[in-house]
């Protein structure tokens, strides 16, 4: 039995010695909270950035890179452009998980404890005609894909826009990053889907160690490459390279 896990058990068990279900819930809720990570350092913050303006044109999509950070989705690095437009934050992206892609796949990564205490925190409310608002639907949802699936939003957070994302994680971090695109250029969606698994989530995981400006030199870049083959791996590191320097 894991470390935390037996701190759990050592919770739970002192729970029932406490009258309340509500103040146990919520000092059960700090304890996890007190276990994970603390805010992003603004450096990795910084080389996230990088990173997904280096492969938001490779992407063809607005990216957004977010993080599950003392029990709220934090949205710290996003990338748009003339050609890849961004969607609007039109309700806030922390409250509305349960209807943006990248939300979803958060949601899918936590404790069945933390993900109830969230959904007890921000309701399952309609975003749009589209948003999934029965919360038992949801998680079957979430949760019936093994790990690594893709995590659609097919105008769930806004209407016009579909999106893809897929599960970063490193350094005990609960992350994500996500692409975005007009409604019109859904179809793409599977296929910009693999695009983040091959390229971004090396780099992103990387990037949340704090070593995200240092290429890994384990990476196979044949095999990240995309599957057209136009662009050699000299190009690849190159391009990814130029992009950091622009933010440096």
């Amino acid at each position: 039995m894991s470390i935390e896990r037996r701190l759990r058990a050592a919770v739970e068990a002192v729970d029932e010695l406490w009258s309340g279900e509500e103040e146990a819930a919520e000092r059960y809720r700090l304890f996890l909270t007190s276990l994970q990570p603390g805010p992003l350092p603004d450096a990795v913050t910084a080389s996230i950035g990088r990173l997904l303006d280096g492969l938001r044109e490779e992407v063809g999509a607005s990216l957004y890179f977010a993080v599950y950070e003392e029990g709220e989705v934090r949205v710290v690095a996003e990338s748009s452009g003339p050609t890849t437009p961004p969607v609007s934050e039109w309700v806030e992206f922390a409250g509305t998980a349960h209807a943006h892609s990248f939300g979803k796949c958060l949601l899918a990564q936590l404790d069945d404890d933390v993900r109830r205490d969230h959904f007890v925190r921000h309701r399952v409310a309609r975003v749009t005609s589209r948003t999934i608002t029965n919360e038992r639907v949801l998680v079957h949802q979430l949760l019936k894909d093994s790990p690594g699936s893709l995590f659609l939003d097919l105008q769930e957070y806004a209407v016009g826009w579909v999106s893809v994302a897929v599960p970063v994680g490193a350094a005990g971090r609960i992350g994500a990053v996500a692409a975005y695109l007009p409604v019109e250029m859904a179809h793409r969606l599977r296929t910009v889907g693999d695009t983040l698994l091959r390229l971004a989530c090396p780099s992103l995981d990387l990037a949340l160690t704090g070593r995200g400006d240092t290429p890994p030199e384990n990476i196979q870049w044949e095999d990240r490459l995309s599957p057209g083959g136009d662009r050699t791996i000299a190009d690849e590191l190159s391009r990814v390279g130029r992009a950091m320097a622009k933010g440096s």
